[in-house]
């Protein structure tokens, strides 16, 4: 009698063993799985696509300003001239190139608007950059002012206002985009007067699109 209950618990063990094995072999991942990770692999994958192929402006960067020549004229009435050099980056983080039609960098001092310097027709190509140099020339700076800038220079450091304006189109292989766009970057800029260099600038972005 014995040997019968431990015969019999022997194959309900083994039965059950074989049962669960089986139902291993013949498990498969559900087809809701599969659509939610069709789903999120196409979602990341359209992410990716717009990310890398979305336009996006140029960015734009004043990388040199600089203060080069003063001459004052203290017979009255006073008079200063300014020379000045300027220059900016602008850089294409995009696939596509740019055609830049037109460059202009305008500088201000204490409101007065000391010049420009304007540029056309560069060729930037995807994921390039290129330089924008001038100089700016200024005689006719008010008494009041010749006195704020030799007080300036006499502490070593003046502020200039910059207003960079960037328009030109972007296109990819030999295709051109039908639009125009326009970057504008507005500037203060604290600069050395001693070393001409830069020593902090605070700037304003700002970017539209003209057919």
């Amino acid at each position: 009698m014995a040997n019968s209950n431990s015969h019999s618990n022997s194959i309900t063990v083994t039965s059950s063993t074989k049962h669960h094995f089986k139902n291993g072999i013949v498990f498969r991942p559900c087809r809701h799985c599969c659509c939610c990770i069709t789903f999120t692999l196409v979602i990341l994958l359209s992410a990716a696509s717009i990310f890398v192929f979305w336009p996006s402006d140029p960015d734009v960067k004043i990388e040199q300003l600089s203060l080069r020549h003063v001459k004052v004229h203290p017979i009255p009435p006073v008079s200063a001239v300014l020379l000045i050099s300027v220059a900016v980056k602008v850089r294409n983080g995009d696939i596509y190139w740019m055609d830049l039609t037109d460059v202009d960098i305008g500088v201000r001092y204490r409101g007065i608007k000391l010049g420009h310097v304007e540029t056309e027709e560069w060729h930037v190509r995807g994921w390039g950059w290129c330089h924008v140099f001038g100089d700016i020339e200024y005689s006719r700076l008010p008494s009041s002012d010749v006195i704020h800038l030799v007080e300036d220079m006499t502490k070593g450091k003046t502020t200039f206002h910059v207003l960079v304006e960037v328009s030109g189109q972007l296109g990819f292989l030999i295709f051109r985009f039908p639009y125009v766009f326009k970057a504008i970057r507005s500037c203060d800029v604290l600069v050395n007067t001693k070393n001409h260099s830069i020593i902090h600038q605070h700037c304003l972005h700002k970017v539209s699109l003209m057919d």
